[in-house]
């Protein structure tokens, strides 16, 4: 079966983000599926659960979501269709994946993807709700999703930018940069902030990485006629301004 995925004309509407939160399950095992609603609803949540990726994405285009919970394989294929779906839709709409694949590769995969949390099963109920609650109590994420510097755009959420409308290409790690730069704009970052920020206690991180992510990305900047540029403050660090 061909599933409708066009996003090309979705807008994906968030939850109210005031009183209790709206969630969308997406799980096709029947009593698990019940365990986790009713374990939700007592944590005076609003809960809607679908068994297959075709449902879910009906659901997305008809009512707004506060958080979406992924399994993974469900009868009509593999819910990180879900996941992609509202990210190419600009939707920062936080995921979880609560799945029984535990493999670090699997869990580190679906977190760069655009995933927020991703619980493995079994699992406690308490651990659940914490989780939950946790991630409903960031800040509402679209109301500032988007930041804007001349004619560069970035969006917060898949950190993916635009520059003069056109798509700015670049790997995570130069998207994480352009992040930490672009919320300082006009100000200097130090090299440590940023080492700390794009690499933290990461082994075999190159004592020129910094540098190199650096390079790339005003290398990229620069190819689309960027009016902003990345400046460097000499023994100090970097500045992101005209």
């Amino acid at each position: 079966m061909r599933l409708d995925t066009d996003v090309a004309s979705t807008s994906l509407r968030p939850g109210e983000g005031v009183g209790l939160a709206r969630l969308l399950v997406l799980e096709d095992e029947s009593v698990l599926a019940r365990h986790i609603k009713s374990t939700l609803e007592r944590a005076r949540h609003a809960v809607d659960v679908v068994e297959t990726i075709a449902g879910g994405i009906h659901a997305l285009r008809s009512a707004g979501y506060d958080l979406l919970m992924l399994e993974r394989k469900v009868t009509d294929g593999d819910g990180v269709r879900l996941l992609d779906f509202v990210r190419q839709a600009k939707s920062a709409i936080p995921v979880m994946f609560l799945t029984a694949r535990s493999g670090t590769d699997e869990r580190v995969g679906m977190l760069d993807r655009g995933a927020d949390d991703y619980l493995c099963k079994p699992f406690e109920t308490t651990e659940l709700v914490a989780r939950v609650t946790a991630l409903l109590r960031r800040p509402q994420q679209l109301a500032a999703s988007t930041l804007t510097a001349g004619n560069i755009v970035l969006d917060k959420a898949t950190r993916s930018a635009m520059v003069a409308d056109k798509p700015l290409v670049i790997a995570r790690r130069e998207g994480m940069l352009l992040e930490q730069l672009f919320a300082r704009s006009g100000q200097v970052v130090t090299r440590e902030a940023l080492d700390a920020k794009l690499f933290g206690f990461e082994d075999g991180a190159s004592p020129n990485a910094i540098e190199a992510s650096v390079y790339r990305l005003r290398s990229a900047l620069s190819s689309l006629g960027a009016d902003h540029q990345i400046h460097t403050v000499r023994g100090v660090g970097y500045c992101f301004a005209p």
